[in-house]
């Protein structure tokens, strides 16, 4: 990025003026006597645009920077919302490719590890990093090691988010989980926190409610958010999709979004996936078995069974595949499939043809075979942390009493803030109550 090309960009169109808090915010950007500073705020206050300020500004005076995100789709949402080329963390660092995973665990034969190393370092002075919040330690510490001498990295994110997943022993109750790298940083480093709201219109009733759940109180119904309260929410979430597909609403489509807090129990993504595609799937269209992975489990108990897949069908990427150029969250559709078990798949964007073996090297140079169909799921339901890092029009939200232990203020919060135009939170009472007193 260069300084003549942000600036022509910038002056392109009229923007507004930035608020104090901002203006702090760019200006910690910018002082590069401090290694790391954080920005982060709720729904509504400016983050992005203040980072594709950031970006802009510390280019044109002169120093290389990078935009990047832990995840492929928050990568690409970047990239759209800001104009700005965004890359995977991944990406940046040139991790290896691990090869075909254990068939048994599901974990790396080969470990994976990146190029950009304290010794090989990245070669930028400015790392602008989004959605911070989603980056777990293994990740972060990367990324701090491979910075070069002077370098320094900017973070921003939501901290009223889901925390990453990490491999904590949840059965453990003596243990308590350790602070995210994004918590970490805001209590160590110069941390500019956001507050003032500016999106007021025609997203307002969804800032609002948003707001209201950070608080712990009760959203209200209001022009864009809707409570539907059932103890039946598979039958109410068949009735509502069918009743928004007869008003010009697809939740086949990438643009619309069911969120459910887990993948497991009848309203978990696994269930509720196979019912959603019957509703959208006649028997007739072309279709496929296509493999899983052994150490998947299945809606019935089973693992690595085989699961049908047909011809406009919603599906969602659940690992990176460089070779391939699909990222990790992407969602598209299926718009093809050969006799030869390709699947091509609409994202978008590009199209992208997913074949039943694929060469890939290995870290050691060596050529290995894996069949990238298995890094393919059907996308009509996602969990809460699937979705982060990403925006859809429309969001269903669904509750339901047998997911009760993973209910949280904070699921609650970051599913509803995908959505741009309007939010239906599918639930009983009880859920609702629960998730809105349970902080963390």
């Amino acid at each position: 990025m260069t300084a003549n090309t942000t600036e022509a960009q910038e002056a392109s169109q009229p923007e507004p003026e930035l608020d104090p808090q901002q203006i702090t915010a760019v200006t910690n950007c910018l002082d590069v006597d401090k290694r790391i500073v954080a920005v982060t705020g709720p729904a509504g206050t400016g983050k992005t645009y203040l980072l594709k300020k950031a970006v802009y500004a510390a280019a044109n005076a002169g120093y290389r920077v990078v935009l990047c995100a832990p995840t492929g789709k928050a990568a690409k949402r970047i990239t759209e919302v800001t104009g700005i080329p965004a890359m995977t963390m991944h990406r940046l660092l040139e991790y290896t490719h691990p090869g075909e995973p254990d068939p048994k665990t599901g974990k790396p034969v080969e470990y994976s590890y990146p190029k950009r190393t304290r010794q090989n370092p990245i070669e930028f002075d400015v790392v602008f990093v989004d959605e911070y919040a989603m980056v777990a330690w293994e990740q972060h510490n990367a990324l701090i090691a491979a910075l070069p001498a002077g370098g320094c990295i900017r973070v921003f994110g939501d901290d009223n988010q889901l925390a990453p997943i990490e491999d904590t022993d949840w059965k453990d109750k003596s243990k308590t989980p350790e602070p995210s790298p994004f918590q970490t940083m805001m209590e160590k480093f110069t941390t500019i926190r956001l507050s003032n709201v500016y999106r007021q219109g025609k997203d307002s009733g969804i800032l609002h409610n948003l707001h209201l759940l950070l608080q712990g109180r009760l959203p209200s119904r209001n022009d864009q958010w809707d409570l539907q309260f059932t103890d039946q929410p598979v039958t109410k979430l068949s009735t509502l999709v069918l009743d928004a597909l007869e008003n010009g609403i697809d939740f086949s489509s990438p643009k619309h979004q069911v969120i459910t807090v887990q993948n497991k129990s009848w309203v978990g993504t696994q269930k509720l996936n196979l019912m959603m595609q019957q509703l959208f799937q006649d028997g007739n269209i072309r279709c496929r078995k296509v493999p899983r992975h052994n150490w998947v489990v299945g809606p019935e108990g089973d693992k690595g069974t085989p699961i049908l897949m047909y011809v406009g069908d919603k599906v969602i990427a659940t690992s990176n595949m460089y070779d391939l150029d699909i990222m990790n969250g992407e969602s598209g559709k299926i718009i093809d499939i050969s006799n030869d078990d390709e699947i091509v798949v609409d994202f978008g964007d590009k199209e992208r043809i997913i074949p039943p073996i694929l060469q890939v090297l290995n870290r050691y140079g060596r050529i290995v075979e894996i069949d990238p169909r298995k890094n393919i799921d059907l996308g009509y339901v996602i969990t809460t942390h699937k979705s982060q890092g990403s925006e859809y029009s429309h969001v269903v939200y669904v509750l339901n009493k047998s997911t009760m232990f993973m209910q949280r203020r904070r699921n609650f919060y970051t599913a509803c803030s995908r959505a741009r135009d309007y939010v239906t939170v599918v639930t009983d009472q009880k859920s609702l109550s629960t998730s809105l007193r349970r902080k963390d």
